[in-house]
This record gives C-alpha cells, sequence and structure tokens, in this order.
C-alpha cells in the first residue's frame, strides 16, 4: 500500500506536504503508522502539481526511486509553488511491476489520480472485466497494468461519458468497481485522492476488507485564505495545525473547493 497526500487553496510549496510537517509524506515513506500491509514506501514517488502558470493541466514529476534517494526532490519541493497538489511515495503490491508506468499520480488532461489500495486477483479477472466496459478514451489512457490505473480510467470514462462533476465520476467509479468485484468474486481496497486544480476529492471505500486510512484537514498556507488537506495519515499534530485533522468515515467521500469548508457524504 502506499502513502498519500493532496491540497487545495492558496498557493504553497509543495515541501508544505512532502518534507516540511512533522509527519511529512517524506517521513511516512519510511516510518508510516497506518499501513496495513507493506513496511517502506520505497518503490518510487510522484506529484501533480497546478502551477501558478494559468495552465489547467499539473505539471507532473514521478520517479521510479525512493523518494529520499532523489537528487531532483529539492527542486521539485523547494523551487516551485502549487495552488493545488497530489503526492505519493509508493509501495508496490507484489504482482504489480516495479516500473515507472505504475508510479502515481496518474494525469490526463486536468484531472490527476491516487489510489492507496488493491484489487485482489486483478490479472485473475477483474483487470479484463473493466477495462472491456471503457470507452476508447480511457482505455488508450492507461499505459502500463496496474490496477490503481485501471481505476483511474474508470474516473476517466465517466467523465468522458458526461459525469456532471469530478466527485461524480469518482463516485461512478467506485459503484463500477463494486459490481467488477461482484462479478469476479474479488475483494478491493479504493482509498483514492483525484483532484483537476478545482476541487480536491478524496474517497475512503473497501469492498469486502477494511478500508485504509484517510483523513481532511484545514491548515496554515503562508495565506489568509485555509487551505485544505488531504492525507493517508495527520502530517501535523493537533496543536500546529489550525484545525486538526479528522479521520473521513470509510464509506464517504469528501469534497474540498477553495474558500469553503470540505464536504463529507456518504457513498452509495
Amino acid at each position: 500500500m502506499c502513502r498519500m497526500v493532496g491540497y487545495i487553496g492558496p498557493p504553497l510549496a509543495p515541501a508544505e506536504l512532502v518534507q516540511r510537517p512533522p509527519h511529512s509524506l517524506y517521513v511516512q515513506s519510511y516510518k508510516p503508522r497506518e499501513m496495513t500491509s507493506g513496511v517502506v514506501n520505497a518503490d518510487g514517488w510522484g506529484a501533480a502539481l497546478w502551477l501558478d502558470d494559468r495552465r489547467s493541466e499539473p505539471a507532473l514529476y514521478r520517479s521510479a526511486q525512493p523518494i529520499w534517494a532523489d537528487p531532483n526532490l529539492s527542486l521539485v519541493c523547494d523551487r516551485l509553488s502549487a495552488t493545488a497538489a497530489l503526492a505519493a511515495v509508493r509501495s508496490a503490491t507484489p504482482g504489480i511491476a516495479y516500473e515507472l508506468a505504475c508510479v502515481q499520480p496518474f494525469v490526463r488532461g486536468p484531472v490527476a489520480f491516487l489510489h492507496n489500495g488493491f484489487v485482489t486477483g486483478w490479472q485473475r479477472g477483474p483487470a479484463r472485466l473493466l477495462r472491456e466496459g471503457l470507452g476508447d478514451a480511457a482505455y488508450q489512457a492507461v499505459q502500463g497494468g496496474s490496477d490503481s490505473e485501471g481505476l483511474f480510467a474508470l474516473v476517466l470514462d465517466a467523465l468522458d461519458r458526461g459525469a456532471a462533476s469530478l466527485p461524480e465520476a469518482v463516485r461512478s467509479a467506485l459503484a463500477t468497481l463494486r459490481r467488477v468485484c461482484s462479478q469476479t468474486n474479488s475483494t478491493a481496497v479504493a482509498t483514492l485522492l483525484v483532484s483537476d486544480g478545482e476541487v480536491l476529492v478524496g474517497a475512503r471505500q473497501a469492498i469486502g476488507l477494511a478500508p485504509a486510512s484517510l483523513y481532511c484537514a484545514g491548515g496554515p498556507a503562508g495565506a489568509r485564505e485555509l487551505g485544505w488537506f488531504m492525507a493517508s495519515e495527520p502530517l501535523w499534530p493537533d496543536e500546529q495545525g489550525i484545525t486538526r485533522f479528522r479521520e473521513i468515515p470509510a464509506g464517504h467521500i469528501a469534497v474540498a473547493r477553495r474558500g469553503s469548508e470540505p464536504r463529507v457524504e456518504a457513498l452509495p
């Protein structure tokens, strides 16, 4: 399983997510507190950053190296400023390739995606059934063979078929995953972070298994406006944040936009 973090709000350096908090993503790469499988996250890392450059597409950086061995870490984290971001460190699921194509985030156009979890028996049935239902554009967006990228394709397919919003596309993707798991007698853990730079969506779902952790908080972002954070594990102790990290309940989706409190709703 992986550790991941998302942000939306006023501009901040990615280091405020990845390096500087007491329990930053960097610390979580080698000393996670709530991982239920695996020990460290040494199989690559990546970040999708919406920069203040008037482009809707995020700048994407991915490396198959452990985050602590990447010489470009300071360049990505200290020299840039982002108004929205997704970042993750990877612990590869057994059976999924150790290659750059499987390192998250995955991006198409303005949409970036992270998945913490797995689909059991992915290559023995769920992968084929899931892919057979995709439209051409979503199918062609898949570059690797991981279950995570399959779930990303479901979100893209929902958007391609006219989902009214990114949160609705995430809901649709998870509903399709439930149907695929039912038809293939599979289980799944599907904690997601998805953003298009305008909205940050976190979903905490599992099918037949315990869900992976996911938290949400408002916190200091170097400006008067509050920034919103979602993360696999709290980045800072309660006393260091403007608001403390609160656990997103299992089977729920959280939606954060600039200037308003996140909305948390039950998934169907």
